[in-house]
């Protein structure tokens, strides 16, 4: 009895609000079915997408802080896919992304460091070093690399993924050599996941040092692979294996893309330039837009407003619009100005080189309003970053890879190590590209000066300049 009263007095509060106002009887009436069928809504937001509405409720276009005490591999495992993801993609499809990347594996690695056997008996330097040279273009078989491309390789992939691992390769009846193995490869297997020990990939002993890596045999990325499991799984030994990643945490397992603080910048530079294309492209055309005044009752925009849908639209030459009753066309004439954009290109990319240790000019490559003195600065800024990370490569993998191929040299019977200890046949010093003087002139005259005080000598002068 309850309940039919309920429905006689709501018939009649249908009957008044659809003789006083049809509009909200028909937005009423839209959304109880909305939220008792499921079908109908289903059908309406997907008829919404098609439009080129798109939810916008997640955010409200603030950018709250979202600290947490969480360790290291908590704050980025989860977000690491979609990291490296971005980063591929501003490398891949945006020019400043891209340029930034090229600048610092010109400058880390250029065509690639040299290798120096600094025994102190120049006898065996050379002939370690003719060993060094007979098998340097051989060892990257997998990708046919030479040895400067396979170091342009890592560094590529340490900037733009976070890590590249190393795997040296023993087969029977040949000499050793190296797989670049990309970061996606490194993961648990699924029978594995139980497995406290193993954190996405890298299994660790009960003191937390790596001692295995869990590498699929395949990139996860192809269309022909397999739900990662042991039985498609390779567990290599740590001490095969080379994990090149910077790390900025006690703690964090995986390396994340060196550009990661500047993805939004970088994405926000692209959009702004974008827009400013737009600009011009819109102030080219005669623009169009509708204007109603129609009480006409449109479901898809009154959905849209109450489940937080926007429509996505854009302004096209050439474009017609279909009208609908009430409605008419305004044309507008757009006058953007313009003299504000190149300094915010600036502002941009001194964040952008803010969070690199790189200057802006050296970021958009501009140094048309730089002085000497100002350039100099610039580049011997640049250069400590530089110098950081090929001390970096050179200690933590450069070392590695010289002291395997030595070894494996050795223990092959190669005659031109005998007599040589283990302690000299590690010893070697890598010499990079280094670089040219801004001023020849000016450089030369305050490096004859140092050599007479004493403070250097020319050796470090010519391995500066990437000489023996």
């Amino acid at each position: 009895m309850f309940n039919g009263l309920k429905q006689s007095i709501r018939k009649t509060q249908d009957a008044a609000l659809l003789a006083v106002s049809p509009r909200r009887y028909a937005i009423r009436k839209h959304f109880e079915q909305m939220e008792r069928d499921g079908d109908y809504r289903d059908a309406y937001l997907l008829a919404m997408r098609m439009r080129g509405y798109r939810a916008a409720k997640s955010g409200t276009g603030k950018a709250p802080w979202s600290g947490m005490s969480r360790s290291a591999d908590a704050e980025i495992l989860t977000d690491l896919p979609a990291m490296r993801g971005r980063s591929r993609e501003l490398n891949r499809d945006d020019s400043l992304g891209s340029g930034i990347t090229k600048t610092l594996v010109s400058n880390i690695i250029g065509t690639g460091m040299i290798a120096q056997a600094r025994t102190g008996d120049r006898d065996k330097d050379n002939r370690m070093e003719a060993v060094w040279t007979e098998r340097r273009n051989k060892i990257f078989p997998v990708d046919n690399l030479t040895h400067g491309e396979s170091q342009r390789l890592k560094i590529r992939k340490v900037v733009e993924d976070g890590e590249v691992l190393v795997k040296s390769v023993y087969l029977r009846g040949e000499p050793i050599w190296f797989e670049t193995i990309e970061a996606e490869r490194l993961a648990t297997p699924q029978d594995q996941i139980s497995n406290k020990y193993i954190r996405d990939g890298v299994e660790r002993d009960g003191w937390g040092r790596p001692i295995a890596y869990w590498i699929q045999k395949q990139h996860p990325g192809d269309n022909i692979t397999a739900l990662m499991t042991t039985a498609n799984a390779m567990k290599i030994d740590a001490k095969y294996v080379c994990h090149l990643k910077l790390t900025d945490r006690p703690g964090q397992t995986r390396g994340v893309p060196f550009c990661h603080a500047i993805l939004q910048d970088l994405r926000d530079l692209d959009l702004l330039m974008l827009a400013s294309l737009k600009r011009t492209q819109i102030a080219a055309c005669l623009s169009a837009f509708i204007k109603s005044d129609s009480q006409t009752v449109n479901m898809l925009d009154v959905t849209a407003e109450k489940y937080g849908y926007i429509l996505d639209q854009a302004i096209e030459p050439g474009m017609i619009f279909k009208l609908f009753p009430g409605e008419e066309i305004q044309t507008l004439i757009p006058n953007f100005p313009t003299p504000e954009l190149g300094p915010f290109i600036i502002m941009l990319a001194r964040r952008i080189g803010a969070a690199l240790g790189l200057t802006w000019q050296i970021i958009l490559k501009d140094f048309s309003q730089s002085t000497y003195s100002s350039a100099r600065t610039d580049l011997l800024e640049a250069r400590q970053t530089y110098r950081i990370l090929q001390s970096w490569f050179i200690e933590k993998y450069l070392n590695w890879e010289w002291a395997i191929v030595m070894n494996d040299a050795r223990l092959r019977g190669d005659p031109r190590l005998a007599g040589i200890t283990d302690d000299e046949l590690v010893k070697v010093q890598w010499i990079p590209n280094g670089w040219q003087w801004v001023d020849p002139e000016k450089e030369a005259a305050a490096s004859k000066i140092e050599l007479e005080m004493g403070t250097t000598c020319l050796r470090d002068i010519c391995g500066s300049k990437g000489n023996d």
